[in-house]
């Protein structure tokens, strides 16, 4: 049985906080965007935590999970609405695994209606994008980021 996973809507703050930095140290921000985007888990682990910030930001958004656990081989579909900053060396995607390691995966494209399959190839954090949905495999959240 598939079990569905939701992920919440991130605070206006995560938002309006990466906005505000981006303002502040890379000029003006995109004008509104609505960006929908499958993350997939192809990691081999399950994943407790997980947020992103664009490749020239310090700090990371707050946790983008709602429910406790992101498992494995799961489809999360993800929206972010909103004045996005402009990531020019793409985004970064961290999980924190429920065994206590991390992976940060770098330069991470969040385009519209794309698929990013998140696994690891020889001990390295990879990432795929893929366009269109992701048709097959588990879904268990779905959420969004609104302005």
């Amino acid at each position: 049985m598939k079990k569905k996973l939701w992920l919440g809507a991130v605070l206006f703050g995560i938002i309006l906080g990466l906005t505000a930095c981006s303002e502040a140290e890379n000029g003006p921000v995109a004008n509104e965007e609505n960006i929908s985007i499958d993350f997939v888990n192809q990691t081999g682990e399950d994943v407790g935590i997980l947020r992103v910030r664009p490749d020239e930001e310090a700090d990371w958004s707050d946790n983008l999970l709602q429910e406790e656990v992101w498992k494995q081989n799961y489809v999360m579909p993800v929206s972010f609405r909103g004045e996005l900053p402009k990531a020019e060396n793409g985004w970064q995607v961290e999980m924190k695994f429920l065994d206590g390691t991390e992976g940060i995966w770098q330069g991470v494209a969040l385009e519209n209606n794309t698929t990013a399959v998140f696994s690891y190839e020889n001990g390295l954090p990879v990432v795929e994008i893929e366009e269109g949905a992701k048709e097959s495999g588990q879904d268990s959240n779905e959420g969004n980021a609104t302005e």
